[in-house]
């Protein structure tokens, strides 16, 4: 007897929210086929949302408890097995080839002047 009641009372539950989201979003005055074309486009940016919550939030996150810690510390958190984020990565190597084309300038830059001193 509960079972059934439980199973009932779920029912019940959903088509209460069934209704609440046809009269919130004025989904009821629609044909079937918008019904359909708008139902698909808020599912696809709801899934889209949070796949991005899913693949960029705890990157955020860390990256938001460094600048904390900094803050409050004065020096940058070491957090063991977390892997560099790739805005690290590409900055890193940004340096470091920026680096590379200045001792790279600065041996052209020596070469000239001791071509010139030798004329």
């Amino acid at each position: 007897m509960t079972l059934l009641w439980m199973i009932t009372s779920f029912v019940r539950w959903l088509r209460l929210k069934h209704y609440q989201y046809e009269v919130t979003f004025a989904v009821y005055m629609l044909t079937p086929t918008e019904k359909v074309i708008f139902n698909t486009l808020l599912l696809s940016l709801v899934s889209m949302i949070f796949a991005s919550l899913y693949a960029y939030l705890p990157d955020h996150l860390r990256v938001i408890y460094g600048h904390l810690y900094y803050y409050w510390a004065g020096e940058r958190p070491f957090i063991s097995g977390s892997l560099p984020s790739i805005s690290s990565v590409f900055r890193d190597s940004g340096t470091q080839s920026l680096e590379v084309m200045y001792e790279t300038a600065k041996n052209a830059a020596a070469t000239v002047t001791n071509t010139i001193a030798e004329l």
